[in-house]
């Protein structure tokens, strides 16, 4: 009997401990993608803007987000270009950061500007997988 119960606790404890590093493992995963109109309706939480980084970002950004200040920059929607929400950043920022490049950073809303958490900020590529647009003209 003393057996079959050191079984059971030993199971127990496994099954907890498995639970817990699976809750860890997706818990970065479950905050939610936000654009810039949405994050502006926002409630506080914590998301991650998915948006186009506007003309007129700082050539320099890497070096100022690593100041204590940080580096402020705009960014717009996607699907419409006049939604813009300003975002203030502080840490890393990818080589690939530029105007008119897609980035996604996380954070939150806070007194009209989007704040990035540290180290958030990843800018993604361009493929050069996708296919070249063709024009065609009408005769």
């Amino acid at each position: 009997m003393k057996s079959k119960s050191r079984f059971a606790i030993a199971l127990g404890l496994a099954a907890l401990l498995g639970g817990a590093l699976v809750w860890m493992a997706i818990g970065g995963s479950l905050e939610t993608y936000a654009t810039p109109s949405q994050a502006m309706l926002s409630d506080g939480h914590t998301y991650r803007l998915n948006a186009i980084v506007a003309t007129g970002s700082p050539g320099d950004a890497a070096r100022q987000a690593l100041t204590p200040e940080g580096v402020v920059f705009t960014v717009q929607d996607k699907a419409d270009p006049t939604k813009t929400v300003k975002v203030a950043y502080k840490g890393l920022v990818p080589e690939t950061f530029q105007d008119g490049r897609e980035i996604v950073v996380t954070g939150h809303m806070a007194n009209g500007q989007f704040v990035g958490k540290r180290d958030s900020l990843l800018a993604k590529c361009p493929s050069k997988f996708q296919s070249k647009k063709t024009t065609t003209s009408a005769t």
